[in-house]
């Protein structure tokens, strides 16, 4: 039986004449009666009453009109919905962020991506750095805003911006309302510093390293995994932090964010995925994700 039978069935069945059905399928009546012929043997029983004017279904043709019409209708919801995944209209994606990335840039795309493909699901997971690549890889994530990046042979990493690095101090702090800093200033005072792996021994912390790049090997009062919480410490008085120029346009009771000198250094924020990635949704999702970032206002 093919899907071919079905639908010349149920011309039949609706037209209850073979040569309005026929002429309605552009093919010859004999051929359709072959047709209908052939379903009724394959079956094993009459669908139709031909002796009638007009015809008329039989118990089993008008139960068989019911699941053919169920059947078709199935199908044609297939149809309809593998070809709205096909341009990326329907679906779900995950995307992994650090908190960094819902300062400026994740808000628009998310915006922007939801406006032009409302049927897909967006699943939102904040993943540290280090374990965005097994978020990736198990399939758990479709892309992961990262940084300062992952650097795994297997993935893709794209740079999408650089972000100044500024320091954050209590409202209260000395310096609160200088107009910028030198992180050697800092050589004296408690320092937060967030991200990086936790185990004792090991720190791949980015901003130990700038620490250290600049002579100065900070007095480490308090290290927390997310930046939210070392910011939360900042403003509780147990000491200052660097951070991403973005936590500034975010407005935080207690805290005060200067700009470093301008030999400052940046911090890259970048997007990570699988390199054999084809879906439409995701595809959507990285050219939306490139326009964003590429229209952002300059920092200095």
């Amino acid at each position: 039986m093919e899907l071919r039978h079905l639908r010349y069935f149920l011309a039949v069945a609706e037209e209850l004449n073979f040569s309005r059905a026929a002429l309605r399928l552009h093919i010859a009546q004999p051929a359709l009666s072959q047709q209908i012929r052939q379903l009724e043997d394959e079956l094993g029983l009459q669908l139709l009453e031909r002796g009638t004017r007009p015809l008329r279904l039989t118990e089993a043709g008008r139960f068989f009109q019911t699941e053919a019409l169920a059947v078709l209708a199935k199908l044609d919801l297939a149809v309809a919905g593998v070809r709205r995944i096909g341009r990326g209209e329907v679906g779900w994606i995950g995307v992994a962020y650090v908190t960094s990335a819902m300062n400026l840039l994740l808000p628009p795309i998310l915006r922007r991506f939801h406006a032009e493909h409302p049927g897909v699901e967006v699943l939102l997971y904040e993943i540290l750095p280090f374990e965005q690549p097994a978020a990736l890889l198990e399939r758990r994530v479709h892309v992961g805003f990262v940084r300062p990046g992952i650097d795994h042979a297997e993935l893709v990493e794209e740079s999408l911006y650089d972000e100044p690095i500024v320091v954050a101090l209590p409202s209260d702090h000395r310096w609160a309302g200088r107009a910028q800093l030198e992180i050697a200033d800092l050589v004296d005072e408690p320092v937060i510093l967030f991200g990086g792996r936790m185990t004792r021994g090991v720190d791949s912390s980015f901003l130990r390293s700038l620490f250290r790049a600049a002579g100065v090997e900070p007095k480490v009062a308090f290290q927390t995994q997310y930046a939210e919480s070392a910011l939360g410490l900042v403003a509780a008085g147990m000491g200052v932090a660097l951070a991403a120029a973005g936590f500034g346009h975010v407005p935080r009771a207690g805290v005060s964010f200067i700009p470093l000198a301008a030999s400052a250094p940046s911090i890259p924020m970048k997007v990570a995925y699988r390199p054999a990635e084809r879906s439409p949704v995701v595809q959507a999702f990285l050219k939306i994700t490139r326009e964003v970032a590429a229209g952002l206002p300059p920092w200095r």
